[in-house]
């Protein structure tokens, strides 16, 4: 399992971390994790093809997590039209209702995009069940999102999304090989709205008993305050943890 930070950061225009997403390669299997604004265009880049997607797992719906969903959905209309497997939250079935057939009209009634678009809402259990990886959520909070556990070949990833500490995410990431958790800033002094920062990050990977920690979903707050933040967390987590960055890769 191939993991690729696309993008680092939140909804705040940054020069050193792109809005969220991060690409999955199982064999040839490709999963985005999020598809914020401009991770189209990074993957590109990084020398991935938007076309090759297989699957997105949404983790909610706000727009720094999900403004390029209608870009993969017309890419695909006029590359492969090979079936491309949506999950998100409940609510991803009137979102793509909305854009497809109100706000870009074209992408369902001439170019078809429900033909090769397959919607799936979920809450908690299974998502997907292929013979190779399997996909599992659980419910955060954080604008109703979801959580996800992949699992392929013995090995395991969770991508928390954007949340609070919760039971349901330590629950979903138990004994995983990987936690990605958001840590949107540097310490509960500067923190705004419903998100971790270092120490409720580093007590939800020490819960769950991950083997390896990676924080995302940086404000620009972060910057500049990294290795205070690695500091903090590495009091309370005793394994190996990482600040991610654009363009990181992780093999596990």
């Amino acid at each position: 399992m191939q993991v690729t930070f696309l993008g680092t950061g939140v909804s705040i225009t940054s020069p050193k971390r792109s809005s969220p997403g991060i690409l999955l390669v199982l064999d040839e299997r490709h999963i985005l994790l999020d598809a914020g604004p401009g991770t189209v265009r990074t993957l590109t880049e990084m020398g991935y093809s938007a076309s090759r997607i297989h699957n997105i797992l949404l983790t909610h719906l706000h727009l720094d997590h999900a403004g390029d969903y209608a870009t993969l959905v017309c890419d695909r209309a006029f590359t492969t039209r090979e079936t491309l497997q949506a999950c998100g939250p409940i609510g991803l079935e009137r979102h793509s209702s909305i854009l497809f057939t109100q706000l870009y009209p074209e992408l369902a009634s001439t170019l078809g995009c429900y033909d090769y678009l397959r919607i799936k809402e979920a809450r908690q259990g299974p998502v997907v069940e292929e013979a190779r990886w399997r996909a599992y959520c659980a419910p955060t909070e954080h604008a109703d999102g979801i959580a996800y556990r992949i699992e392929s070949e013995g090995r395991s990833l969770l991508h928390s999304g954007d949340t609070e500490p919760c039971q349901s995410l330590v629950e979903l990431g138990r004994e995983v090989d990987l936690a990605i958790l958001e840590c949107s800033f540097p310490d509960m002094a500067s923190l705004k709205g419903r998100h971790l920062y270092p120490t409720t990050a580093a007590e939800l990977a020490t819960r769950m008993n991950a083997k390896k920690l990676v924080l995302t979903h940086m404000y620009p707050e972060c910057d500049g305050r990294e290795t205070e933040m690695l500091d903090s967390i590495k009091c309370i987590y005793d394994r190996e943890v990482t600040l991610a960055e654009d363009g990181m890769k992780i093999v596990l």
